[in-house]
């Protein structure tokens, strides 16, 4: 029981030295408990503040950092300039909120974290300065989970033995938003070093990761050397196999080169002179697996944020190779991300245009396109009609701008005819709608009964109920209830519509729908 006061005591000695430390961080914190705590008492789904504050948050502390090691001298422009992130964050959520600004700011979590990694590592060779932040992240997370679990006890003891409470939801909500900010996020960031401060790392830590670990790792870049071998006995790239486990590899290279030192082993330290050169064979693998996915299919967002992250690896691999410090590493990613979410190279307009380009380059080849100018009747050969429908889909369903063409285009019998049923099923007309009433009550007043219905109840809805479902608009916003009411005066509140229409035979190619019969 003493061991155990005693390591409480320690670590309310360590927040309060972090908290003399970065007291504008602090502030932060208590503003985001404050105001989680308002949105979970109030059910009030406005996130934008509370973005807001946790991006000036994560700013402030990198200025604080910053300011203590000695980066700038002027305290004070912690909390201004954190404040005007956070204002700027607030803004664009508010006004101007779609998939380019939610991308760009959210980007800024990581890019700041990386500026963090940057200022400590800046001045500061010793690669126990990792291990200490991992070891420590583990300990607070313990600590954290152990003093939740215990309060989550007594909250439901008292729920259910004193007074039941109507939403105990709120209450495990705001005690799991005040244990991690004012607990477990300043505790961790205790642990954080002074730019003088040594750090140490415990011989049970380095045995399990550095060589335990470690020693599973090269198992598995033993494994895609095998697999490579493979590829080149049987002189056959099987796909979508290697990216998984080629990203795993060149992840946990990251980190056991920013952890392991010579004092780990021989092993080890051949590893961190050699290990970028041992990962050489395995990214050159990967990037052709990659290179004839595009060839295949073209660029698409996910291949594009597979190529940046390796991009990010491949700079520590040089970091590595030519006896650079890392931190120059760290502060390369913020730059990759500013470019890839706040540029015309964004994730977004790339892909877009690249697959517009095999778009027009299927259509051309297939003799309907030519000098810019549309054929619909023209019937492409299949091979240019598949390459066309796999741009045209991604086309159809990805985020970003479209162009002139592509709007074009997407009304054309061309564009009808990538409909799964087949050239013969171009004039369909297709209608989608969900609503789980997850957030709204549903009014029975007046209603006896209720029981969940579904399209295969034929017997219970009667033929008019047809005109009602053609009748329907397709919108974006799901959130107005759809009901239809039957003759004798029961209806029927949708959850779910789904449904195909060929306009041509007047029949129903698809149709599911849910919803609940209300009776009186």
């Amino acid at each position: 029981m003493k061991n155990l006061f005693d390591r409480l005591k320690n670590a309310l000695g360590r927040m309060e030295g972090c908290i003399r430390r970065f007291p504008f961080s602090f502030v932060y914190l208590c503003l985001i408990t404050l105001a989680g705590s308002y949105l979970i008492i109030s059910e009030n789904e406005e996130y934008e503040m509370m973005a807001a504050l946790v991006f000036g948050g994560l700013s402030c502390f990198l200025l604080e950092l910053a300011y203590e090691y000695g980066i700038h001298r002027f305290r004070p422009v912690s909390p201004v300039l954190s404040f005007l992130i956070g204002a700027l964050v607030f803004w664009l959520l508010k006004k101007h909120q779609n998939e380019y600004v939610d991308t760009a700011v959210f980007a800024m979590a990581p890019a700041i974290v990386s500026l963090i990694c940057y200022v400590l590592y800046r001045n500061r060779e010793n690669r126990k300065l990792f291990s200490h932040l991992i070891k420590s992240l583990f300990i607070v997370q313990v600590f954290t989970a152990v003093i939740l679990a215990g309060f989550s006890v007594c909250i439901a003891a008292f729920h259910f033995l004193i007074f039941g409470f109507s939403n105990i939801w709120k209450f495990y909500g705001i005690l799991f938003l005040s244990v991690t900010a004012l607990f477990s996020i300043t505790l961790f960031l205790s642990y954080v070093p002074g730019p003088k401060e040594e750090v140490e790392v415990s011989e049970t830590y380095r045995t399990m990761i550095h060589k335990a670990l470690f020693y599973i790792y090269l198992i598995l870049i033993g494994i895609l050397y095998l697999y490579i071998l493979k590829i080149i006995i049987t002189w056959k790239m099987p796909v979508g196999k290697l990216n998984w486990f080629g990203s795993f590899a060149l992840l946990f290279y990251v980190f056991f080169y920013l952890s392991i030192n010579e004092t780990d082993g021989n092993i080890q330290t051949l590893f961190k002179k050699y290990g970028a050169y041992l990962l050489i064979p395995v990214l050159a693998i990967q990037l052709f697996a990659i290179v004839i996915r595009l060839d295949a299919y073209g660029l698409t967002t996910a291949r594009f944020l597979s190529l940046i992250l390796i991009g990010i690896a491949v700079g520590f691999m040089l970091s590595n190779i030519f006896r650079f410090s890392p931190s120059w590493c760290f502060l390369l990613i913020p730059a990759v991300l500013v470019l890839f979410t706040c540029t015309p190279l964004n994730i977004y307009d790339v892909p877009n245009r690249v697959q517009e380009g095999r778009l027009k380059e299927a259509l051309t080849k297939g003799g309907a396109l030519v000098n810019d100018s549309l054929d619909e009747s023209v019937e492409l050969e299949t091979e240019y009609w598949e390459d066309a429908k796999s741009a045209f889909e991604y086309l159809r369903w990805s985020d970003g701008k479209k162009s002139a063409f592509y709007e074009t285009f997407a009304q054309t019998q061309i564009a009808k005819s990538f409909y799964e049923y087949g050239y013969e099923k171009t004039n369909v007309r297709s209608f989608y709608y969900s609503n789980d009433f997850f957030k709204e009550y549903l009014d029975i007043s007046g209603y006896q009964t209720m029981r969940r219905l579904t399209n295969e109840d034929t017997d219970l809805y009667p033929d008019d109920l047809r005109d009602f479902l053609l009748g329907l608009e397709q919108t974006e916003n799901d959130e107005e209830t759809l009901v239809y009411e039957l003759s004798d005066g029961n209806r029927i509140v949708f959850e779910n519509i789904s449904y195909d229409y060929d306009l041509d035979s007047g029949e129903f190619l698809y149709l599911y729908w849910r919803g609940i019969l209300l009776s009186k």
